[in-house]
């Protein structure tokens, strides 16, 4: 059955939370709407609904926002992207957030705010804190955007709703295809309407042969996505074209956001002699392509250390499913080609198992480990 992470979700309580710019809202939504009204519109679907990233809801009280989210410990709010006023080296962090989203879309923005030094000093900051920043722009802004992304290029930023598509204008494109060359943005498969089929194929197939597959995630953008589409409407379009791809509906999110416990591995083999100068020029320039595959399989850390004839790994994983992110790793031609040559400069350990070529190492002692 398919596992949903649905990475762009809302809730309120409009007895606790004011929401201004509902005032102009139809009034499908102009109530409040809790994470069980979330799970409920799940339920008539064939699928495992997870859970949802909460996303922040331009609350006229940033704080009195997070103390209602946080308090509510709901164990289908996975993550959660709360608000930032203004992004600048000094702002508000709550702990126990994943990012954070300063709304660029509403009328309170100003134009080219993302190209503002204050901006990109809060972009700075939140690379350095590994934190995300959820951009959510005025599609004729998204060249901004990229510009912002290409200043710090270490910060992970998340297209909120397709680049809140309208039209798909060579405008448009040109942004979103050089907002997916930078190596940290992502895009959220949300935010369009369904009523045009022809519509909705073409904008998946841009934004599908522009961002690579593990930078795309599934997201309803509930309970918004009722004014333009509908919640089923949006979700069987999109599992209809993606096909119920894990990775969309699913396992792109919870590495993004974090949402598994690392898992650390440390592993040996011997290095031929004759071949360690090779290897070493090797692993000073790999391949294209051989790094990215090797983060888009949920490897956010991997160091290899030598010593003699030794070759020594240690390797963070975050993803859920290892077996299959490995299958995927193998299957990358780009790395089968890598493969070919630092394969001939090693071979196995004394005692290593037939089905290992990297021998698994045990962890004896941990400093962090808590007793």
């Amino acid at each position: 059955m398919l596992e949903v992470v649905d990475s762009h979700i809302h809730i309120w309580n409009l007895d606790v939370l004011n929401l201004p710019w509902l005032n102009s809202c139809e009034g499908v939504i102009k109530r409040s709407f809790s994470i069980d009204d979330v799970i409920k519109a799940y339920g008539p679907h064939d699928l495992n609904f997870l859970g949802g990233i909460y996303v922040e809801v331009d609350c006229d009280d940033a704080i009195k926002e997070d103390d209602y989210i946080f308090n509510l410990n709901s164990p289908k709010i996975l993550a959660k992207v709360m608000r930032a006023r203004h992004l600048c080296g000094h702002m508000r962090l709550p702990i126990g957030i994943v990012g954070v989203r300063e709304p660029l879309h509403i009328d309170s923005s100003a134009r080219g705010r993302c190209l503002e030094t204050s901006f990109v000093e809060g972009l700075e900051v939140l690379a350095a804190q590994d934190l995300l920043f959820e951009s959510c722009n005025r599609p004729d802004e998204l060249e901004d955007m990229w510009k912002a992304a290409s200043r710090v290029p270490e910060a992970k930023i998340v297209i909120n709703h397709c680049g809140n598509v309208e039209t798909l204008s060579e405008e448009y494109k040109r942004a979103m295809t050089k907002l997916a060359a930078l190596p940290n943005v992502y895009c959220k498969v949300s935010g369009f309407p369904t009523s045009d089929p022809k519509f909705v194929k073409n904008l998946l197939d841009f934004i599908s042969g522009t961002f690579e597959p593990n930078k795309l995630l599934y997201a309803s953008n509930y309970p918004v996505v009722e004014q333009y589409a509908t919640f089923d409407e949006h979700l069987r379009a999109v599992r209809e074209y993606f096909e119920d791809n894990p990775d969309i509906f699913s396992k792109n999110a919870k590495k993004l956001y974090k949402l598994n416990k690392p898992q650390i591995f440390a592993s040996v083999i011997k290095l031929r002699p004759e071949k360690a100068e090779y290897y070493k020029k090797l692993h000073a320039d790999p391949f294209s392509g051989v790094n990215k595959m090797i983060r888009a399989c949920g490897i956010t850390k991997y160091q290899i250390f030598n010593r003699d004839d030794l070759l020594f790994s240690i390797m963070e994983y975050t993803g859920d499913d290892f077996e299959y992110d490995m299958t995927k790793m193998a299957e990358d031609p780009e790395t089968q080609r890598w493969w070919k040559e630092t394969d001939p400069c090693q071979t196995r350990i004394e005692g290593a198992y037939k089905h290992e070529w990297w021998a698994d190492m045990d962890m004896v002692y941990d400093l962090n480990k808590k007793k």
